[in-house]
């Protein structure tokens, strides 16, 4: 083989590679973006639905679960217990007042 014949090879070898790569590098800048977008919306829908708790209610655990029950998440909430769960933040209630809002991280 000729030297021009090796380094051929070698810089398409490398040509593949780098694509292949940077291919798989967009794709999964791509599925991370969504992931963040998902996130970032569920987030922005839990804050919408504190306000509105917030300045409709007098936060006792009776009118939040009122509330709460138009919350696209609601049938997966347990009113029984002293924590309600949005989609990332908790409700925490002490003596049916609530006490603490808090992320469920």
């Amino acid at each position: 083989m000729n030297k021009w014949e090796i380094a051929f090879w070698c810089c398409l070898t490398l040509l593949v590679m780098v694509s292949v790569f940077s291919a798989y590098s967009i794709i999964d800048q791509a599925y991370t973006l969504t992931y963040h977008k998902v996130s970032y919306e569920d987030t922005e829908k839990d804050l919408e639905k504190l306000m509105e708790i917030i300045n409709k209610t007098d936060l006792t655990k009776k009118q939040i679960e009122t509330e709460l029950k138009d919350h696209s998440h609601s049938e997966f909430m347990n009113f029984n217990s002293d924590t309600i769960s949005l989609n990332r933040v908790l409700l925490i209630f002490e003596n049916d007042k609530l006490k603490l809002v808090t992320k469920q991280w």
